[in-house]
């Protein structure tokens, strides 16, 4: 868990590193972006670092478009 932490770190300065000069020039709108694109990578950053069992993104799609991809798919099904 140590090495996952100490890794995150050093991403996560890296990015504000190179987004820091950019976010202080930035109007208000922008940041609230910004921090709205931030909230999914703190949370898989967080089940990433813990190795906890909480619901991933692949698994958000799949809860979406599992039943529309199969409609589809029988869809364009070829009859024997």
């Amino acid at each position: 868990m140590v090495e996952k932490t100490v890794f995150l770190v050093i991403v996560c300065l890296g990015i504000l590193f190179c987004d820091a000069p950019k976010l202080k020039q930035s109007n208000r709108r922008d940041r609230i972006i910004y921090g709205l694109l931030a909230l999914p990578i703190l949370y898989l950053s967080g089940v990433y670092v813990l190795d906890l069992a909480w619901p991933n993104l692949d698994e958000l799609v799949h809860f979406f478009f599992s039943k529309p991809a199969h409609k589809i798919v029988e869809a364009i099904k070829v009859p024997i």
